[in-house]
């Protein structure tokens, strides 16, 4: 049976299962402080790059001594799009979940929220803030600075 996503519909009361990331040994420290509302990244001792996402080795000089810093959070908006046609439902689209509304504006892995798409511009300061998406686990999102929002988890 060939279905299109405008066909496919969840049963009544059943909730779409979202894509959550793994959590592993090299990652919980990032998820541990992001469900304490801190942002960190992993920055190289050898070469002083930072990178993300975790790795064993650094992925600019492959050095393996790397340790976990603060970071402040805030960024810059680099590039932008519009999310209006999802690959497959709305409410299974990890760009788009947990809301189900159209459209979004994904950052690498990410999502620029609190602000409509439109009044989204290139070098627009970015700041995160923490969304508790499942039990224990917040995903950073980014928002406009000054946006008024927590970067504290509710």
């Amino acid at each position: 049976m060939n279905i299109n996503d405008d066909e496919f519909v969840l049963a009544p009361g059943v909730m779409a299962t979202p894509t959550l990331p793994s959590i592993s040994a090299l990652t919980r420290p990032f998820w541990d402080a992001a469900a304490e509302g801190r942002y960190i990244l992993p920055r190289c001792n050898a070469c002083g790059r930072h990178f993300f996402r975790p790795e064993v080795a650094c992925p600019h000089c492959f050095a393996v001594d790397w340790a976990w810093v603060s970071a402040s959070g805030h960024g810059t908006l680099y590039s932008t799009r519009s999310c209006t046609r999802h690959p497959r439902p709305a409410s299974l689209c990890r760009w788009c979940w947990p809301s189900s509304s159209s459209p979004k504006a994904p950052a690498c892995g990410s999502n620029v929220v609190g602000s409509a798409h439109a009044d989204l511009r290139i070098g627009m300061a970015l700041q995160v803030r923490f969304e508790e998406v499942s039990r224990g686990i917040h995903l950073p999102r980014f928002e406009p600075r000054g946006g008024g929002g927590d970067a504290r988890p509710s």
